[in-house]
């Protein structure tokens, strides 16, 4: 279990200062630096004084604190019908002479002042803010790394935190693809870790530190694998199949269901995974001034029985899903309904609401939707004009199966000339479905 620090106030201006005093003295308790704790602060002080107008005196507002160790979890929870939410949105301009644009300036900001932001839906009007903050990690400092050790004894461990630092060191004076935030920012992993929110092996060859696997869980029922790295060759695949066979057995004894893996090609894969798909990068440039263009394989592993589910789906996506599940042998029972029947939930008149994950270094950006609205169709052009205007190569939208909300955003997706491309079993409330164009 993770700390946690929690407080209910009245919505209304005099508690406030409160708030924010608890919002502040809490992140600083659980020991993070003034960085963090002050972009926190700013978007709890932004979101309290926008709604505060339609709620004061007659609602409440409860503040729960979460220290992850490598991140702070902050949920903002109170009851409003059709609240605000736009300004939320990465594509939200503010116009000086337009002063109902200007009533999302605060929204704006604290969508802006954390790493990450989520909303969750509640019965009788429950609205649940989720602002994640991460901690400031610098990068890597490069370790030459000694010679390739000879034959030797292979010795797999749990890392103390100085291993895993060392470790990202040598990472970093090699070329890795596909290499995750937390081993560029190896203190990063080394928090993780501590907090429980990361596994990892080494493998020691004699006494030279020669790979590594790292895995954390990427739902209730799905663990996602990194790795293995290895620092020198190993012609025979003998330090890979070691920390493979030991990382799928621990994780095979933590009740997950089933592992993904999606880190770059894995040689001999066929022995630990089933083949999922890929995707297609579009090329991007490179320091030389030439362009690579990259397949993204994706592996997968059952490890225990499916239960089953039902997923409603319109005809176009209803087949594609079809085929996976027979395809996967996913015990899946697909209903199909109309296109329009599925759009009835996004015509409401409230606003919608998308999150954008970049990865820069691919050229990629992933869209998820947060909040469904009547505005949908606009939404999604406006963000997909936006990222043609910063030069990003490939657009991703990840729609989640047991979300009926999500579902009913895939005809919207089929009309902007997207299509499903790749499925990722039980890695969201239901399974994930990647479209792309």
């Amino acid at each position: 279990m993770h700390p946690t620090a929690s407080a209910s106030f009245p919505f209304a201006a005099p508690f406030l200062p409160l708030a924010l005093d608890f919002a502040e003295k809490a992140a600083a308790a659980f020991g993070f630096g003034q960085r963090e704790i002050a972009g926190l602060v700013l978007a709890v002080e932004e979101i309290y004084s926008c709604y505060l107008d339609q709620l004061a005196g007659i609602a409440s507002i409860d503040l729960r604190l979460d220290d992850e160790r490598y991140q702070l979890r902050l949920d903002i929870s109170f009851r409003m019908a059709h609240p605000m939410l736009q300004a939320f949105n990465l594509t939200y301009r503010i116009d000086p002479d337009d002063e109902d644009s200007l009533a999302g300036l605060g929204l704006m900001i604290a969508a802006r002042s954390v790493t990450r932001l989520s909303i969750e839906f509640g019965s009788d009007e429950q609205v649940c803010l989720q602002l994640i903050r991460e901690r400031e990690y610098p990068k890597a400092t490069m370790i030459a790394r000694p010679e390739a050790p000879s034959a030797a004894v292979v010795r797999l461990h749990a890392p103390t935190r100085e291993d895993l630092l060392f470790f990202g060191g040598l990472l970093a004076s090699g070329q890795h693809d596909f290499l995750p935030a937390f081993l560029e920012r190896p203190q990063m992993a080394a928090d993780m870790v501590d907090g429980d929110a990361l596994g990892a092996i080494l493998a020691s060859v004699g006494e030279t530190l020669s790979g590594g696997v790292f895995w954390r869980r990427l739902s209730e029922s799905t663990i996602e694998l990194f790795g293995p790295y290895l620092l020198y060759p190993d012609d025979d695949d003998d330090l890979l199949t070691r920390l493979l066979d030991d990382a799928v057995g621990r994780i095979s004894r933590s009740g997950a269901r089933a592992l993904l893996r999606r880190q770059g090609p894995l040689h001999g894969f066929e022995r630990f995974f089933d083949f999922l798909g890929e995707l297609d990068l579009a090329a991007t440039p490179v320091a030389r001034g030439a362009a690579q263009s990259v397949v993204w394989p994706h592996y997968y592993k059952q490890l225990r029985e499916e239960s089953g589910g039902v997923v409603y789906a319109e005809p176009r996506f209803a087949a594609f899903l079809r085929g996976e599940y027979d395809r996967l042998c996913l015990p899946r029972q697909v209903r199909e309904t109309s296109a329009a029947g599925q759009r009835v939930g996004l015509n409401s008149g409230d606003a919608s609401v998308l999150s954008v994950d970049f990865e820069h270094r691919r050229s990629l950006a992933t869209l998820r939707l947060l909040a469904k609205g009547g505005d949908l169709s606009e939404n999604l052009a406006a963000h997909l004009s936006l990222l043609a205007n910063e030069r990003i190569g490939n657009v991703l939208v990840e729609i989640d199966s047991g979300r009926d909300e999500e579902i009913g955003f895939v005809s919207v997706l089929y009309d902007a000339g997207f299509l499903p491309r790749l499925l990722i079993p039980d890695a969201g409330r239901g399974d994930l479905v990647v479209f792309a164009r």
